[in-house]
């Protein structure tokens, strides 16, 4: 009898139990985030802050749970409010690997890194993308990108502030290095085994 692969689910949804958490953490932590993102100049108000970190944390518990369905356990989350200008390390670290979750809204087709955060050498081994749905009660997990592949301009894309993220309306407010979707890898156990 041969074996046969187990389909994992992509997209994630979370318990009433989870979302509750990420909701309350948003609002909590939103107090001591900063208006401004890493090289931007957009005053972001309170709603907005609250809703972003809200789909960043949803898109945590979403790689989360994904990831444990190739039986890696031990993850941990942080939920801890930090003061004004300070904030987690990593999202969350396997094998001494440092993890970083990036989200985007559901129709998003783009990993976006803040080219500030990474000039400045913050750059962590791998990028996992989630997209959010509109509720922030799922995500699906896009792909992941290892930070040598950040420096590959056949698959990233360097933009300036001001630019439009391609084929979109939306303008950025900082300079970012950008992923397509089509050129993150979504080969999971190739991650899985260099865990």
């Amino acid at each position: 009898m041969g074996q046969h692969k187990v389909k994992m689910q992509n997209k994630i949804f979370l318990t009433p139990e989870e979302f509750n958490e990420c909701e309350s953490f948003a609002i909590k932590s939103a107090k001591t985030q900063r208006e401004y993102r890493s090289g931007g100049t957009l005053n972001r108000p309170i709603w907005l802050i609250e809703s972003d970190t809200k789909r960043g944390k949803v898109a945590e518990v979403v790689a989360k749970n994904f990831l444990e369905q190739f039986n890696i356990k031990g993850i941990k989350l942080d939920f801890e409010i930090y003061p004004r200008g300070e904030w987690d390390e990593t999202d969350f670290v396997i094998n001494n690997k440092k993890i970083s979750i990036k989200s985007a809204k559901w129709f998003s087709k783009w990993l976006l890194l803040e080219s500030k955060d990474i000039n400045r050498g913050d750059i962590y081994d791998y990028y996992i993308f989630v997209t959010i749905d509109k509720d922030f009660k799922s995500g699906t997990v896009k792909g992941f990108t290892r930070k040598e592949d950040l420096e590959n301009q056949q698959k990233t894309t360097l933009l300036k502030k001001g630019d439009h993220i391609p084929n979109t309306s939306t303008i950025l407010d900082a300079d970012n290095h950008c992923i397509q979707q089509d050129n993150l890898n979504s080969n999971w156990e190739v991650l899985i085994k260099e865990l």
